[in-house]
């Protein structure tokens, strides 16, 4: 069932049984915080984004609260041959939003033909070739994570400690993988990155 509320479409998906709404979605838009449409704890998904909010307020008073997201992507290794001049997207940007990272996690499956080359990597707000994006994580992975000898591993990074950072830098923009100094080469493996993340 659709309901327009402020100029926004809502397609409802479960009321209680007093006509409260419990799950719905939008196609983009301002979710509304009109009294007596919400039960406590209702979800809206945004279609437009892939983002469900939470109602952490009232009925009276709704409190709409992003839930935590993830985002899991397969490189292969032509991908990470790229990706230092051409970095390659792992979270799209959302509109009106900045995406803050919790974690970063790598898992790469080494062959016997290793990489070669390359230098430190890391998860970047915006598409800056090179590695030269505002990295997202505390610290890089290390070169010697993709290039060492064939096997699997999982490497894990904390989120930089964002400070004063102009909203224009982070805000509208996607995260991305790449890497500086110089391209890696010759490796025949393959990577999986997950970024987990909320929105602000």
């Amino acid at each position: 069932m659709a309901k327009s509320v402020s100029g926004t479409t809502l397609l409802v998906n479960t009321e209680t049984s007093t006509g409260l709404i419990l799950d719905a979605t939008i196609t983009g838009g301002t979710i509304p915080t009109t009294a007596s449409l919400f039960a406590p704890g209702a979800s809206v998904t945004d279609l437009s984004t892939g983002v469900r909010y939470i109602n952490l307020g009232t009925t009276a008073v709704p409190s709409w609260e992003a839930q935590r997201l993830s985002k899991t992507v397969a490189l292969t290794a032509a991908q990470l041959i790229a990706m230092y001049a051409t970095p390659v997207e792992i979270v799209p940007a959302v509109p009106g939003k900045a995406i803050i990272v919790d974690s970063v996690d790598f898992v790469i499956v080494r062959t016997a033909t290793q990489f070669t080359s390359g230098g430190v990597v890391a998860v970047q707000y915006n598409s800056t070739a090179n590695g030269a994006g505002t990295s997202t994580q505390a610290t890089t992975f290390a070169a010697a994570v993709v290039t060492a000898a064939a096997g699997t591993t999982y490497s894990n990074r904390q989120p930089a400690v964002l400070s004063d950072i102009a909203t224009a830098s982070i805000t509208n923009i996607g995260l991305f993988i790449s890497n500086a100094t110089a391209a890696f080469a010759t490796g025949t493996g393959t990577a999986t990155v997950t970024v987990s993340y909320h929105l602000v």
